[in-house]
Parts: C-alpha cells; structure tokens; sequence
C-alpha cells in the first residue's frame, strides 16, 4: 500500500489533518503523519491494525508544547513488503484535562512508553494496564513532571549537581 492510498483509506472513515513528507539523506523514505483528535484517536489506531493486523509499534514521543501535552505514536506497517510504511499519528490534551486513552489492548509493547510520558510529562493514559513508574523513584515529588515547561516541571531548587565538573563550585571560587 502506498502512503497515498493508505491516507485515502484514513479520511474515508476519520476526520484527520494527514500529510507525507519525505527525507533525502541518508536513506530516502516517504512517512505518513497523521494528526487525530483525542477522541477519535483509540478508534483510529485499532482501524490502522485492521489495515494491517501485523503493524509494529516503535516510540511515543511526547512533548509539552506549552498550551497543551502531544504524544505522537511511531509505527510501522507492511514491514514484511518493501518498502514498509512509515506512520505517525499524533494527538493531544489540554494540560488541565491531561488524558488520552490507553493503547495497551491494541499495541501492548506502548505501555512502557505510555508509563514514561505519564511520569516525565504526567500525561494519564486511561485504561494503561500497569500505572507504575517506570524510572522515577517512589520518593519522587507527586505532580512533579521533569519534561513540563510550565510550574508542574523540575523547579532549580530541585536540580542537585550531576557530578559535571564544570558545575563545581570549588571552595573560595567565585
């Protein structure tokens, strides 16, 4: 399927912003980007596995983009033909509302992506499976998030010297 006609067959059936891009270097290859509403996004992703019920789930990347919270999800489809098909569905909540549902049942191998996009930018994915941390201690500050950009995000009060040298203070220095 190419990304033409896989964009076709989404907006037969989803309101979507969709588009292609291309990357030249170093290895040239076409990638779909599809933006959802959180509402619809659930749905979405089980018709893209209905497309192709072997789509491989790679990353969420989530990112606080100041009025809001995104998660964009990486897949993979048609793996098995070349070329594959490249594919990143996007969406977002509000920070006050910060919920997108769970894609757990769907692609089981996002809970440990989903459980890191709650920890570091408090992003609650309802329905996820297995809720605990998954890097941050158990003595972590609660509704503190160390990616948010705004006062939920790590304060400088928090941040302790990393061993960096060039953060070291010698004694009697200015």
């Amino acid at each position: 399927m190419t990304p033409e006609e896989f964009i076709e067959r989404i907006k037969e059936k989803f309101e979507v912003d969709a588009h292609i891009s291309e990357n030249k270097m170093p290895h040239p290859r076409k990638r779909v980007w599809i933006n959802v509403d959180r509402a619809k996004f659930k749905d979405l992703m089980k018709f893209i596995k209905e497309i192709d019920p072997h789509a491989q789930f790679s990353i969420i990347i989530g990112e606080d983009r100041g009025d809001y919270l995104s998660a964009e999800y990486h897949l993979e489809l048609f793996y098995e033909q070349e070329p594959s098909l490249s594919v990143i569905v996007a969406t977002a909540c509000p920070k006050d509302d910060p919920k997108i549902p769970s894609l757990g049942d769907v692609f089981p191998s996002s809970v440990p992506y989903e459980r890191e996009n709650k920890e570091f930018l408090g992003i609650e994915f309802e329905g996820i499976p297995d809720p605990r941390r998954l890097f941050l201690p158990d003595d972590f500050p609660e509704g503190i998030y160390p990616l948010r950009l705004d006062d939920k995000g790590i304060k400088p009060e928090m941040v302790k010297n990393a061993g960096h040298p060039y953060k070291i203070k010698k004694e009697g220095s200015k």
